[in-house]
């Protein structure tokens, strides 16, 4: 996490006096920022994945519906990172847009899953 921050504080700065005469400058060295920071999190997701397949050997959990967490966690986070940019940069109509669309996409990959617990419950009932 500190190496995070400092990316994020160092970019901060570096683009700090440049917003006003060199815009494009300092949008770039916040983008520059952001995809490391992408980087770094997206190398240490192996760590989560590995905890996920010990914890999918005990329980007695279909694979299909992890894979399906994981992908809802990647749109988030590719939305969040994405939207971000485009408010960085003064576009808050396509952040908005891009936030309903990561918004619909996570509710079309959790119907099968909400598919399976009514399943369930219907099986109690």
């Amino acid at each position: 996490m500190v190496k995070i921050g400092l990316i994020g504080i160092v970019a901060a700065f570096l683009a700090l006096p440049l917003r006003k005469e060199k815009a494009e400058y300092a949008m770039a060295i916040g983008m520059i920022a952001g995809v490391l920071i992408f980087f770094y999190v997206v190398a240490e997701v192996s760590y989560v994945t590995d905890f996920i397949n010990d914890v999918i050997k005990y329980l007695p959990v279909d694979k299909s519906y992890i894979v399906i967490l994981f992908k809802i966690l990647g749109i988030t986070y590719i939305a969040e990172f994405s939207s971000n940019i485009c408010r960085d940069a003064g576009h808050s109509s396509i952040a908005g847009q891009i936030e309903i669309f990561a918004k619909l996409s996570i509710l079309i990959l959790s119907i099968p899953g909400l598919k399976y617990v009514l399943d369930i419950l219907n099986e109690f009932l």
